[in-house]
């Protein structure tokens, strides 16, 4: 029985907004229209097969201008000007010239026409059905009390055009507010894009400092090796200066192109690069900043002969696990651990479920995007998500000799 509701409940639940909006309105809109024809035909003497058909075309535009509200302007209209005209009968106790069923009817058309259309058309309707009301009451006399037929025109005009003025403020107001929501929403997506760019330059930057760093060693090597071992074969000889010449052009582009990624901010960012051997003091920095964490199997790092890639990225990697505990779970537990298995270095990175009362920090997502790419980089993984316990995990696979992997691959 409970799905069997749930699944009744489900479509109306997927309605549109203007769909739903729709059926609110057509109970009003039905009501007055039940209400309205006996009216128009015992009060006003409208013969029933004109009272039926003018009673409901001028309901309907209560609802049709959800979705067609110029159409639903002027059928309202033309509605109560059928209806003035043929409603003039001898009852002066009934209101005149538009009857309660008429006059609400045409109020929320007009309230409808205020938060859905564009103001002239509102405006318009407005207008024109104070006009018929008018000259309803003109041209056709029944007889009434002067107070009487100009209350009935006031009225009109006075809850009508209130109600149009509240729903134009509403309408321009909503408008407003959906601007700066995609206003917001690009500018969100611009800064997402702006921080992936800046981190890929980032990793970029760091990629090149190692990079040149073994240029210059094979640089050194080429140029010197006629010095270094006098007996040298002249053609070997030559082949060192070849790659002495080639490893000095290499070098002078990627100036070239570190000038490039180099920005205002990073352009006095001279330190070296960090490695494996720093990974022990980046975690006493987050133990005396006040974080609790249990490093394991340390001992691991010493002595693995890693590639100085793979050490950036191993150190960067705990580098932005230990900072997403921070920002996410400030004050929880957390543990890193390390092994090796068949020449690759794991990293494991664990945090407890955030502290009651603790509110995460703001975060895109962009540095588990750098950590993924800096593994990728090397040919290795990470894989982060939520642990059983409500915490956080950070797992990477690194393989420690980039050559090696790369070889494995092409196999």
């Amino acid at each position: 029985m409970t799905r069997r509701t749930g699944s009744q409940l489900k479509p109306v639940a997927q309605l549109k907004p203007v769909a739903r909006a729709g059926l609110l309105l057509a109970v009003p809109a039905l009501a007055l229209i039940s209400v309205g024809v006996p009216l128009n035909v015992l009060i006003y003497d409208v013969p029933f097969l004109l009272a039926f058909p003018v009673t409901v075309v001028h309901g309907a535009s209560i609802v049709l201008a959800l979705v067609r509200p110029r159409i639903a302007a002027i059928t309202s209209v033309a509605g109560l000007l059928l209806l003035v005209v043929l409603g003039r009968g001898d009852d002066l106790g009934a209101p005149w010239p538009l009857s309660v069923t008429a006059l609400l009817t045409q109020i929320l058309v007009i309230v409808v026409l205020g938060l859905r259309a564009t103001w002239p058309v509102g405006l318009c309707c407005w207008l024109a059905s104070v006009a018929v009301a008018a000259a309803g009451a003109a041209l056709l006399p029944r007889g009434d009390t002067e107070a009487a037929v100009t209350g009935n025109i006031v009225l009109l005009t006075s809850i009508s055009g209130g109600l149009l003025l509240l729903g134009v403020v509403v309408r321009q107001w909503q408008q407003i507010r959906s601007q700066l929501v995609r206003e917001r929403a690009v500018s969100a997506e611009e800064h997402a894009k702006r921080v992936l760019v800046e981190e890929k330059a980032r990793i970029a930057r760091e990629l090149h400092d190692v990079i040149a760093h073994s240029m210059s060693i094979i640089n050194v090597q080429a140029t010197t090796a006629r010095y270094r071992y006098p007996d040298l074969n002249p053609e070997l000889a030559r082949e060192f200066d070849e790659v002495s010449a080639a490893s000095r052009q290499a070098l002078t582009e990627m100036r070239g192109l570190l000038s490039v990624l180099r920005d205002e901010e990073s352009g006095g960012a001279l330190a070296p690069q960090p490695g494996l051997t720093r990974i022990p003091e980046l975690i006493e920095n987050a133990r005396r900043a006040g974080m609790r964490v249990e490093a394991h199997d340390l001992a691991v790092l010493d002595g693995l002969g890693a590639s100085d890639i793979a050490g950036v990225a191993a150190f960067r990697i705990v580098q932005e696990a230990l900072s997403n505990v921070t920002r996410h779970a400030a004050g929880a537990r957390c543990e890193v651990r390390f092994a090796r298995m068949d020449g690759d270095l794991i990293i494991d990175v664990r945090n407890d479920a955030p502290e009651p009362g603790v509110t995460p920090g703001p975060g895109g997502g962009h540095g588990l995007i750098g950590m993924q790419e800096r593994a990728a980089i090397l040919g290795g993984s990470v894989r982060t998500g939520r642990t059983e316990d409500g915490g956080f995990e950070v797992h990477a696979v690194l393989p420690l000799d980039s050559s090696d992997e790369q070889e494995r691959q092409d196999r």
